[in-house]
């Protein structure tokens, strides 16, 4: 942790930066002058910035500083600017002479600006929950962007988690970035336990709310309750509250060179790196399915490194990035054996379509991994689809244009795993496999399910959600239970996979 070292100085010099132009002049000039007779004192669980009894900001655990608007000790409340410890702005937020919040913009992962603008006249409507804010990419130059909207927030008193209109418009890590800023300024006001109300109660969002929030400990299956009902809800009750809380525990951020960017909160929790994200997988005491792992290992001095990999069937195949517990860079490994990592061996060859009891088995098992309302829509595109086998360079998956991209070095892993147990271990294996397919292919095959659903006439999309409100999952289960027998054996025989 890094509590009190801080060059005020040198956090003076950052107000120049040219996004601090967001927040309002009064308030900037009125920090910068006070700034400069500030200190840093020690306070019960904190380090604040002071100048005389007036609080400026605090010290975040990992060595950002959240700055202010000016007030009394006991008065931090309006946050107008957050820098991460290198000193780049990564929140601002514009405010009224009162304090209160009128707009803000936070950098995404990638580095690019994202704005959060409230419901204001002659502002459009959601369908389903009416008065709504707009989410826009900010860049200089240029009118803001709008990417998707939400529903609108009482900014300056929060009182619940909002829903997101399109999550498929937004740019990677931008859904997390802004529930970020939401359970920032709930932190600040110390509000209580908050709900997602909304008709998306899903476990991808369930994933998402854990980066900036912790659910209710005492809650014993905490993704069930989350999504329960959600297909009824949405039909009938949208903007039903999912029955599980959530209290604000927003994370900090740093961004290095190279394009590196880290999430801290209980240390590292994940890492953005080459358009790819790392994600420790253990959360308050559940196990997210990623592929792109944040692993720790002991260091020589006694502590820990934080590695992101690449794993699969349970074997680490390639790692890609090491930092220490604030999240320093510490090293790149250089690739591993070729038999032993993501690269191909010869790139030359082209790609192998998966073998037809792949593509029978994953069009049955597919929407079972999604909502029932996704059935049908996934039915229409999984055919269109081209599934292959073939290089992915430092990764497992490549979604870029209209092929789906398995990389062949999980096939040889799984014949090398496969090749050193006995015929009677082969089977669990196997299923493995199937698991870690659907988890790699289910994301981008249910975004494409959504945007064939969003292009249907809204008569037919009523009438598609009306029949999946409808279907009978257990009857789906049961009618991929011989597909499924069939992918297994022919895998535990080491057939159906590329040479």
């Amino acid at each position: 942790m890094i509590p009190d070292r801080l060059d005020l100085r040198h956090l003076i010099t950052c107000l120049d930066q040219p996004e601090i132009r967001a927040c309002g002049e009064a308030h900037v000039a009125t920090l910068r002058a006070l700034l400069v007779e500030a200190v840093v004192t020690k306070a019960p669980g904190q380090s604040l910035i002071m100048r005389g009894d007036r609080a400026l900001g605090r010290i975040l655990p990992f060595g950002s500083v959240a700055l202010y608007v000016p007030g009394h000790a006991a008065s931090l409340r309006h946050r107008l600017i957050e820098v991460d410890r290198g000193g780049r702005v990564v929140l601002a937020v514009q405010r009224g002479p009162e304090g209160e919040f009128q707009n803000s913009w936070v950098r995404n992962v990638d580095g690019a600006l994202l704005g959060i603008l409230p419901h204001g006249p002659g502002d459009a409507d959601h369908v389903l929950w009416g008065a709504s804010d707009r989410i826009v990419r900010l860049e200089q130059g240029r009118d803001p962007e709008l990417l998707t909207v939400c529903g609108t927030v009482s900014w300056n008193a929060i009182a619940h988690i909002p829903p997101l209109a399109d999550p498929g418009r937004l740019p990677p890590g931008a859904g997390t970035s802004i529930l970020n800023v939401l359970a920032v300024l709930a932190t600040d006001q110390e509000s209580g336990p908050l709900r997602y109300r909304g008709p998306y109660p899903t476990e991808q969002l369930f994933w998402a709310l854990t980066e900036s929030f912790r659910f209710a400990p005492a809650t014993p299956n905490p993704i069930p309750s989350f999504t329960r009902d959600a297909e009824t809800a949405f039909a009938e009750e949208p903007m039903r509250e999912a029955p599980l809380d959530w209290r604000a525990a927003p994370y900090e951020r740093v961004f290095l060179d190279q394009g590196i960017y880290v999430q801290l909160r209980e240390g590292v929790e994940k890492v953005y790196w080459e358009g790819r994200m790392y994600y420790r997988a253990e959360c308050q005491g559940l196990r997210r399915r990623e592929h792109r792992v944040i692993r720790a290992l002991a260091a020589p001095n006694g502590g820990l490194t934080l590695v992101a990999s690449i794993e699969a069937l349970g074997r680490s195949l390639e790692d890609h990035l090491v930092l220490d517990q604030v999240g320093n860079l510490v090293a790149r490994p250089a690739p591993a054996d070729p038999g032993h990592s993501l690269r191909d061996g010869d790139e030359s060859r082209g790609d192998t379509p998966l073998a037809g009891v792949w593509t029978e088995t994953l069009g049955v098992l597919l929407p079972l991994e999604a909502t029932p309302l996704l059935a049908t829509a996934i039915g229409a595109v999984w055919p269109g689809l081209r599934a292959v086998w073939g290089p992915v360079p430092r990764d497992l998956i490549d979604t870029r244009g209209e092929t789906l991209r398995l990389s062949r070095a999980l096939a040889r892993v799984y014949q090398t795993e496969r090749a050193a147990l006995p015929a009677t271990a082969r089977r669990p294996l196997a299923q493995r496999l199937v698991r870690e397919v659907l988890a790699l292919l289910g994301p981008p095959v249910r975004r494409a399910a959504t945007a064939w659903l969003e292009a249907e006439p809204p008569a037919r999309q009523e009438e598609i959600l009306e029949a999946g409100k409808r279907l009978d999952r257990r009857a789906l289960a049961a009618r991929a239970a011989t597909p499924v027998t069939r992918l297994l054996d022919t895998l535990e025989a080491g057939q159906a996979l590329p040479d």
